[in-house]
């Protein structure tokens, strides 16, 4: 099996982590994202997934040295279900730095009704940069579409 040449780096998302090791990619699934990019040997793709986005997009918009930066469903504009760290994290990614030239991109479900795309589109508009590419899936975002996505974008940009 050919292994990418690209560590995943994912804050939360346990089904796409899974889903990545499973199509042999490396990943590290933690919180401590500063931690895991020091460490890696290989270039780091940073996947923010669901809740996890808001601090995958900030570790972005304040440390450079990533290769890229994927936003899977993520939880970034508005939120209703959002508590109120996550809601002031939130609000620091969209008052922060727009990603500049970052290789990022954004995927989605068209139909998503637990992060309604609108909500997340207000935020996506806020720090889309030059490299910004999006895909929305219709219906409902699959895992197996999500992580389909991940690999083609990665093969381009990394």
């Amino acid at each position: 099996m050919h292994v990418p040449g690209w560590l995943a780096v994912l804050p939360h998302g346990e089904r796409i982590a899974f889903c990545l090791r499973t199509a042999g990619v490396p990943v590290v699934r933690t919180e401590k994202i500063n931690e895991a990019v020091e460490a890696a040997e290989l270039p780091v793709v940073l996947i923010g997934h669901f809740t996890g986005a808001p601090a995958a997009v900030r570790y972005a918009q304040t440390h450079s040295g990533l290769a890229a930066l994927v936003l899977v469903s993520p939880v970034l504009g508005m939120w209703d279900g959002a508590s109120n760290e996550l809601a002031d994290l939130m609000d620091e990614v969209s008052f922060g730095p727009a990603l500049g030239d970052l290789p990022t991109l954004w995927v989605h479900g068209s139909d998503d009704e637990i992060v309604p795309i609108a909500d997340t589109r207000a935020g996506t508009d806020r720090i889309r940069g030059s490299a910004f590419e999006e895909h929305v899936a219709d219906g409902l975002l699959t895992d197996g579409d999500a992580v389909t996505q991940v690999l083609e974008f990665a093969r381009r940009v990394v």
